[in-house]
């Protein structure tokens, strides 16, 4: 018995990876799936469980949540701006331009991310800053 369920389970831990991006699990599946990715912060993987669940609940939790982490870069890229125009050693202004432009280009990964989890919406969701 005790191989049998050994068996299983490395049965079940080889077929996980490919069952469930295939959407063959059931949709409460993926619903788990989606919100385990959203406390990882893993916004791609949110992404590929959420066209699995046909959930417009979670589809726009991810938005928020993208929202929110967009006003957070935006505020660190704005501090970052104000700093370089305020006149800064050489030193300082290569590593400021250097963290604005890693800034600016997590504010295009997560308008990015939000495009593509508005689509799970249904158009029920409206534009950022509304």
């Amino acid at each position: 018995m005790l191989g049998l369920n050994l068996l299983v389970r490395a049965g079940r831990s080889l077929l996980a990876g490919p069952v469930a991006d295939a959407g063959w699990l059931p949709t409460k599946y993926y619903r788990h799936l989606v919100l385990e990715a959203l406390e990882e912060n893993d916004f791609p993987g949110a992404l590929n469980y959420l066209k699995w669940t046909d959930d417009p609940v979670l589809a726009q939790l991810l938005i928020l949540r993208l929202r929110l982490l967009a006003r957070e870069h935006d505020w660190q890229r704005e501090t970052l701006q104000s700093l370089l125009d305020n006149g800064l050693p050489e030193a300082r202004r290569e590593k400021c331009r250097a963290l604005l432009e890693k800034q600016e280009k997590a504010l295009e990964l997560l308008g990015e991310y939000e495009e593509r989890a508005r689509k799970f919406c249904g158009g029920r969701v409206g534009p950022a800053g509304s």
